[in-house]
């Protein structure tokens, strides 16, 4: 019984991430009643709007992230209007949540959408098929939708898998133009020159509260187009101040190295 209880304790933490197998490529198939983009539309430009709204698509890395990100527009512009809603659904090509997703994706005025849960594999070993995350991107540039993905964050003590994961998602990019937010990289970023700053949760995993502070930052940026290093200080989130700014820096000079969104002038 203690075997059973630690092993479903082992898959309950790896559930965010993709497992690897000893296969090397899985299919591009086209999911169930999922047809290819036909069409590689600008991406739309929504970062002056007055009125943010943003929903978020993916597993147990987004958590928080919605009232953090709604906190911050709301500190760098008290005059917008902000509704972040965090529809969750798992990973990107899950079928049983895709009506619902499209449902509410089709039914709101949104104006970003943020795509988390492109599977990956931990080692690079397996190549995991990027086809829904194409088709989610096409739908929402084809509604005026921003369309920014998220790269996850390294797992702790791995140097190499923000780096791969963000090239996953900018190589989506490139066949399907869309947004990429540099999340792993400001944590590497982070991680090399702050150690001290603990940025992941006990399970080694996800997010601590300093964690997803930082990748609210890039979002923030990303969303509105305002440098998160002008952001003031904000009380009352469980970051102190002197960390605060530091996380601010660090997701600013990421994105001015790694620009997010390659918009058509």
């Amino acid at each position: 019984m203690r075997s059973i209880y630690c092993l479903f304790i082992i898959l309950l933490t790896l559930s965010a991430c993709s497992g690897d197998s000893t296969e090397k490529n899985k299919p591009d198939d086209d999911p169930e009643n999922l047809v290819p983009p036909s069409a590689n539309l600008a991406i739309p430009d929504n970062r002056f709007t007055n009125n943010y709204q943003v929903v978020i698509f993916g597993n147990s890395h987004v958590a928080g992230l919605d009232s953090l990100i709604k906190t911050l527009i709301s500190a760098g512009n008290p005059f917008a209007k902000i509704n972040i809603s965090n529809a969750g659904g798992g990973f990107l090509d899950d079928q049983f949540n895709r009506q619902r997703r499209v449902t509410l994706l089709e039914n709101r005025p949104w104006t970003h959408v943020i795509l988390q849960g492109q599977k990956y594999s931990q080692s690079g070993a397996t190549i995991y098929p990027t086809i829904a995350a194409r088709v989610w991107i096409d739908k929402a540039k084809n509604r005026g939708i921003t369309p920014i993905l998220f790269p996850e964050h390294p797992q702790k003590d791995n140097n190499e898998e923000g780096k791969r994961v963000h090239k996953i998602h900018t190589g989506i990019a490139a066949i399907q133009k869309s947004c990429v937010a540099p999340v792993g990289l400001t944590w590497d970023k982070v991680i090399i020159t702050e150690p001290e700053l603990a940025l992941h949760s006990s399970d080694g995993n996800h997010a601590s509260v300093i964690g997803k502070l930082l990748t609210a930052f890039v979002f923030y940026e990303v969303i509105t187009g305002e440098s998160a290093d002008l952001l003031p200080f904000i009380d009352g989130i469980g970051v102190d101040q002197a960390s605060q700014q530091i996380l601010r820096q660090f997701a600013s000079e990421t994105i001015q190295a790694f620009q997010p969104c390659m918009f058509d002038t």
